[in-house]
């Protein structure tokens, strides 16, 4: 057994394992297999069954390149609590049990008897609810490793490769805990094209910028991050009579757009920090400004996040439709519930519910206005639009202060309906409509709000808006808004059946996908020293020139130029006090 010590198996462990070599036996294929390495896995009908595996350098013609066994894929594993390596391989695990237990490490591991098979254990989510982490090996085949993804249901990591450096000089004790050191340290959370945080020194002592990103919608370093609410489940380490009991909590997770699930927490501060001054992170280092809460009102489904970090994590494209098939069936249901008496502003809507997927994409955000009279659908239309858009919640008349609560909960697009109250001649409305004159840019979205106790704190309130009404608004609030006439009519294809549910899942899993691309294109855009018509319009262009819908740009073009064409032709007045 020099093979085993080499490997970093002492004697111990071989007898604690019971292994053995199988007896040479002749295959299907007439070959002679022989110094196969064997374990017992479990008990059927009184009779001990064992697994195989092939051993280098000793094995000859083995039945599998790493292992198999009898009957269905069995989980070979060992230890119970603290962090759980998933190996590709039993062997892996024997090694990973030499090296925790001789260091009393709180480390298990496992592995399924039969590399290719997920065993039916691992597909019940409750196997993987009790570790503090879970770490798959990057050498896991991606079938088995998507197969864990979907059925996890919670944050997991994958190591770097780290093959257990050949050094003359160490000895194998040495090179076997650098192996197993080096996939706990360095294991990042799952995603593809994980890119290094450059900006970011998450060790060094020293004064560092402080901008923490918003969670809901976040937009940092080209990803974005979306919050999200799971039940988790452990069993307790009591027992009743039936047994061990399940403990229940509810747990928020980010997804990150490279397929990457996070979690957060506070991190480490000097003795008496007051509470607002405490810094928060990702488990990838990401600052944000507080311990992320799902929105009130997700528009991302579980199965539907599911699916995205399981396609990302193989690499495939997680989208159910191209972006500009997504524009087209957005287009399909806005129509198939209201008509409008230009056509042109049915695309309108439609990248404005893609821009609310992305909305901190953008520096700054149209204000989408519907304006018509009574009874002409202009509720119909903001229902059609919320039902597609990025957590979208509705709002009847309010305050500011509501506003901002809404922004806070929903974390998406707000819809006002019927805000007569936000004309020149409305009352009671001042300070929201200061409060959506500002909020329609990023960087002046920011209302002090007195909490209980009278401590005040700034709340960041930036997001998409849709107002509705009969009157004209306010001509600086109109100065931030893309309008869309009502009138009465019938809808233009009323037979259109697209699944709301799942044409949303894509609309997230697209804005995730292609918001990098979005951002460069609207970069550029800003960086030709827009006006305030360029900058209101920029968003929508952006997402019609990356999704390459000629008939959305087209329409875009059209509208635009209607737009800027009757300001020209209507006397404005320029609000001083707010900020440009």
């Amino acid at each position: 057994m020099q093979v085993l010590a080499d490997l970093g198996i002492d004697a111990p462990l071989v007898a604690a394992l019971e292994l053995g070599i199988k007896e040479p036996y002749r295959r299907a294929n007439g070959e002679l297999s022989d110094g196969v390495l064997a374990y017992p896995m479990l008990l059927v009908r009184g009779r001990r069954r064992y697994g195989y595996i092939n051993l280098a350098g000793v094995t000859l013609s083995p039945d599998h390149p790493v292992a198999w066994g009898p009957g269905e894929a069995q989980v070979v594993g060992h230890g119970e609590r603290g962090d759980l390596l998933v190996l590709a391989s039993p062997l892996d695990v024997f090694r990973a049990r030499s090296s925790s237990e001789r260091r009393g490490l709180r480390v298990a591991a496992a592995a399924s008897s039969q590399p290719d098979v997920v065993p039916a254990a691992w597909l019940d989510a409750s196997f993987w609810s009790s570790w503090h982490r879970v770490i798959l090996s990057h050498e896991l085949p991606s079938a088995v490793r998507s197969a864990i993804l979907a059925a996890a249901q919670r944050p997991l990591e994958i190591s770097v490769e780290c093959k257990v450096e050949v050094d003359l000089d160490d000895i194998t004790e040495t090179r076997l805990d650098s192996w197993l050191d080096s996939m706990l340290d360095a294991a990042k959370p799952v995603g593809t094209a994980l890119l290094p945080l450059r900006d970011l020194d998450l060790t060094s002592a020293g004064d560092y910028s402080a901008a923490p990103m918003p969670v809901h919608g976040g937009f940092v370093r080209r990803r974005l991050f979306y919050p999200f609410r799971v039940e988790r489940r452990q069993p307790s380490s009591s027992r009743d009579r039936a047994g061990a009991r399940l403990l229940h909590s509810y747990e928020t997770l980010i997804v990150r757009s490279d397929g990457a699930v996070l979690e957060a927490c506070t991190l480490p501060a000097p003795v008496g920090t007051a509470a607002v001054r405490r810094v928060h992170a990702l488990s990838d280092g990401t600052r944000i400004a507080s311990l992320p809460e799902p929105s009130r009102n997700p528009t991302w489904s579980l199965e539907g996040i599911q699916a995205f970090v399981s396609a990302m994590s193989e690499g495939k494209d997680p989208c159910g439709r191209s972006p500009d098939v997504a524009i087209a069936d957005v287009h399909r249901v806005i129509a198939s519930r209201i008509s409008l008496p230009n056509e042109d502003d049915l695309w309108v809507a439609a990248l404005f519910v893609i821009m609310t997927h992305m909305f901190r994409v953008f520096g700054s955000l149209p204000i989408l206005l519907a304006q018509g009279e009574q009874g002409t659908g202009k509720s119909e239309l903001a229902a059609a639009i919320a039902s597609l858009s990025f957590n979208a919640v509705t709002m009847g008349q309010g305050t500011a202060a509501a506003l901002v609560r809404m922004t806070r909960e929903c974390g998406g697009l707000v819809v006002l309906d019927d805000a007569e109250g936000l004309g020149a001649a409305g009352s009671g409305f001042g300070d929201l409509a200061q409060c959506l004159k500002v909020g329609y840019r990023a960087s002046t979205a920011r209302k002090p709000v007195t909490l209980p106790g009278g401590r005040v704190e700034t709340f960041d309130f930036f997001g998409p808006r849709m107002i509705t009404c009969t009157r004209e608004v306010d001509p600086v609030l109109a100065s931030r808004c893309v309008r869309l006439e009502t009138a009465r009519g019938a809808p233009a294809d009323v037979s259109v059946e697209i699944g709301l549910i799942a044409l949303r899942d894509d609309l997230h899993a697209i804005a995730m996908t292609h918001a990098a691309e979005v951002h460069a294109i609207y970069t550029e855009m800003i960086d030709g020293a827009l006006g305030r018509e360029g900058e209101i319009w920029a968003p929508l262009f952006a997402i019609a020139i990356a999704f390459k819908s000629p008939s959305a740009h087209e329409a875009l073009q059209r509208a635009a130029w209607r737009g800027q064409s009757g300001r020209r032709h209507s006397a404005s007045t320029e609000d001083t006090s707010a900020p440009q």
